[in-house]
């Protein structure tokens, strides 16, 4: 959606085809902009999905030059398949998921990933790790793929102390010490191992608080084990927003401590911040745009990352805007090249 917003719609149009997902999720915000949004049953019912797929497509023929799959697994071969049955000129698989350590998942991702990458015609990623998750390793070695940054509008996250002030005190956070993390409420996103974390943090600050922005599958259990540690009063879940940036702005310190990403936008933004980073060390080296992140290894006991967390308070933020645009992660020069990749390959 941010590169579509920001895309010269006279030379790109996109139209969307999405999973299982709700009637207005950015419905009007897309056919203002001139799109559509076509809709698909989730891919577990794989008989029901293929036919879905295939009627799209005879529905549609000759309308489309290019496909642009988003992808987290290679499951997305189903998507290429279908695409290439019905004469796409170009399938473009972009990756923006990296290894996972769910085992099912590693086993098909395995079967599926030299098939999806002999079928597309172009390949995409976010960062290295998610690219070698995706793609054989004929690929990878010969570097046949091309990487485009996660991008944001980079001026929306710069350090505004009045900001800071204003919702620090709107959520009642005065003189407290803020620890923050921004991302669904997942098992990816490993908010278990957090809790530990931040429990730990209780132990030695009793006024710390947990600020988590997101909202998913796994809210009533980060609530439940948060009951059990003793710490959900000094707990606040703020669900989705679309004002991330504000409440980057009340925090001290970030962590991550993701399973797997494929590059961790939230890390970038936090950057931007100003906010000091803590996250975990498998997770992409690419994501470290600043001197603000430090890695850690989800192996250390969460006492060890109470530790460092504890030890990344700081007394003045700086803004970090310009240091993110030098290195090509602004919205405006990313979608620049992606319409320049669509111009050229079209």
């Amino acid at each position: 959606m941010n590169i579509y917003r920001n895309i010269d719609r006279s030379k790109v149009q996109f139209d969307f085809l999405t999973h299982g997902i709700g009637e207005d999720y950015f419905e009007e915000e897309i056919k203002q902009l001139g799109g559509n949004i076509y809709r698909l049953p989730f891919i577990k019912d794989y008989k029901n999905y293929k036919k879905q797929m295939g009627n799209f497509w005879k529905e549609n023929q000759g309308k489309y030059q290019t496909i642009h799959i988003h992808a987290c697994y290679a499951m997305s071969y189903f998507d290429a398949k279908q695409a290439k049955k019905n004469k796409i000129k170009n399938i473009i698989v972009h990756s923006h998921s990296a290894n996972t350590n769910i085992k099912k998942r590693k086993i098909v991702q395995d079967l599926l990933k030299s098939k999806l990458t002999k079928i597309a015609n172009y390949r995409l990623t976010c960062s290295k790790e998610a690219a070698e998750w995706m793609f054989s390793k004929k690929i990878i070695t010969n570097e046949q793929y091309k990487k485009i940054n996660n991008a944001i509008h980079v001026e929306d996250y710069q350090f505004d102390l009045k900001k800071r002030e204003k919702v620090r005190k709107k959520l009642r956070l005065e003189g407290k010490f803020v620890v923050g993390h921004v991302g669904r409420l997942s098992a990816a996103k490993n908010h278990m191992f957090l809790l530990e974390v931040f429990k730990e943090i209780v132990k030695k600050q009793d006024n710390a608080v947990l600020l988590l922005v997101g909202d998913g599958e796994l809210k009533e259990s980060i609530i439940q084990k948060a009951q059990k540690l003793g710490i959900l009063e000094k707990v606040i879940l703020l669900g989705n927003s679309n004002k991330v940036s504000d409440f980057l702005q009340a925090m001290d310190v970030f962590v991550f401590p993701s399973l797997f990403e494929g590059f961790g936008l939230a890390v970038l933004e936090a950057q931007i911040t100003g906010l000091p980073c803590l996250i975990a060390n498998h997770i992409t080296k690419e994501v470290k745009v600043t001197d603000l992140v430090e890695f850690i290894s989800l192996q250390e006991k969460p006492e060890n990352w109470a530790k460092k967390i504890l030890l990344k308070k700081i007394d003045k933020r700086e803004n970090r805007v310009e240091e993110v645009k030098e290195k090509k992660y602004d919205i405006i020069d990313v979608t620049k090249e992606l319409q320049d990749f669509y111009l050229e390959i079209n």
